[in-house]
């Protein structure tokens, strides 16, 4: 059975509060632990409530919600919270800021309710999310600027040294499969897919998924 998701909200908006209450009414797979006005609050709230995901708006009275991250992410107490922007900056490097300091999804506050309720269960399960606009940008920057990843293998390739099945794997996670979803889609164990996922970051250089994502948003394998 599906552990119930605890969930936070951080915005010095009531009717944004009010809003997202009101689209988790009667999900039962998500509880809504606490709420909070500011930066302050906000991380008192996460050492308090220990919630798995935060909602977290950009914009707050005190500090942004960008060191609101990354004060929880350099916390040893905090640092498993997985914390999603919610914003209404359609804004790429504001997204990449975010993603630096450690969210793992970036969406807008115009979006709608099966997307935020995406974006919560995807960061339950340590998936990223992005808006699509954001991703539509990244894609052409990627594609314009080149390689944020540096290769590994002496310089070839490092995408050439995965076998059939790893790349497999690593396409659906580009998609945004969790690693359950990886499993069944494939027809192997939860255990394959996990050993397959150490292989590609190492052999890619990268250290964890969103990395893993950047790298075949890159190289155009979905």
């Amino acid at each position: 059975m599906k552990k119930t998701i605890r969930l936070a909200i951080v915005d010095d908006h009531e009717i944004v509060r009010m809003g997202v209450s009101r689209v988790l009414e009667g999900e039962s797979g998500i509880r809504l632990v606490g709420e909070a006005e500011n930066g302050a609050e906000a991380l008192d709230l996460a050492r308090r409530e220990r919630p798995q995901v935060m909602l977290v708006d950009i914009k707050l009275p005190d500090i942004s919600g960008i060191e609101v991250v990354r004060k929880l992410k350099s916390d040893p107490e905090t640092a498993e919270i997985q914390a999603i922007i919610l914003t209404v900056y359609d804004d790429l490097e504001i997204a990449a800021e975010a993603i630096r300091a450690g969210a793992i999804g970036y969406i807008l506050k115009d979006c709608g309710r099966e997307q935020l309720l995406k974006a919560i269960n995807s960061a339950s399960e340590g998936v990223p999310l992005v808006a699509s606009s954001i991703t539509r940008e990244l894609v052409a920057v990627l594609r314009s600027q080149g390689g944020l990843l540096t290769t590994v293998n002496n310089g070839e390739d490092p995408l050439l040294s995965l076998t059939d099945r790893e790349a497999d794997v690593l396409r659906l996670v580009a998609k945004g499969y969790s690693n359950k979803a990886v499993a069944g889609e494939l027809g192997i164990t939860l255990s394959t897919v996990k050993t397959h996922l150490r292989n590609i970051f190492r052999k890619l250089g990268v250290e964890d998924r969103a990395q893993v994502i950047i790298k075949a948003i890159k190289e155009g394998m979905f």
